[in-house]
């Protein structure tokens, strides 16, 4: 996966990126394409509150850019990406629970009135299934890149992709 930052010379790499703030706007617009084309995000924008609030922020690098940057398309459902999905200060900032949790609030409505239901072994396993096929669909089938993606052994990515029954399409 390359960044903007493949493209720098040596020295330029080594300057903080909040000392070259002319670079900022163009590298999150790059930034938000990447997350377009590798998680499927959609067509985002910045507002005029989240352009200046990047701009002002102490980036040490290109890399604590991007991944701002696609942290805000991966978990805000606007096409207009706002302030608050990059407090990077934490203050209100989005978090991958609070997007399951705004996510499962229609479930659990539908569920209060059953007795007994599996929901703890039925989210886990339907989160860990989505996550999972999305990595090996977005590493192209390759099952050693998607593990580290994932952060776990291939031989446990084996397991799960038979337990959980996802489908691998080979590469092409």
């Amino acid at each position: 996966m390359g960044t903007a930052m493949d493209e720098k010379s040596p020295l330029q790499q080594d300057i903080p990126l909040w000392e070259r703030r002319d670079e900022i706007l163009p590298l999150a617009g790059r930034f938000i394409q990447l997350a377009d084309r590798q998680v499927k995000t959609g067509r985002k924008e910045l507002s005029k509150e989240a352009g200046e609030y990047i701009l002002t922020h102490d980036w040490k690098d290109e890399q604590e850019l991007e991944d701002a940057v696609k942290k805000a398309c991966i978990l805000s459902d606007a096409d207009v990406l706002q302030r608050e999905d990059f407090d990077i200060r934490q203050k209100r900032v989005k978090s991958i629970g609070g997007f399951i949790e705004e996510r499962l609030k229609w479930f659990m409505r539908n569920i209060k009135r059953l007795e007994k239901f599996n929901l703890y072994d039925t989210v886990i396993t339907e989160v860990e299934k989505a996550l999972i096929a999305m990595v090996i669909a977005e590493t192209g089938g390759n099952q050693l890149k998607a593990s580290r993606l994932l952060g776990i052994n291939r031989n446990t990515l084996r397991v799960k992709i038979k337990k959980l029954g996802i489908n691998i399409k080979p590469q092409e």
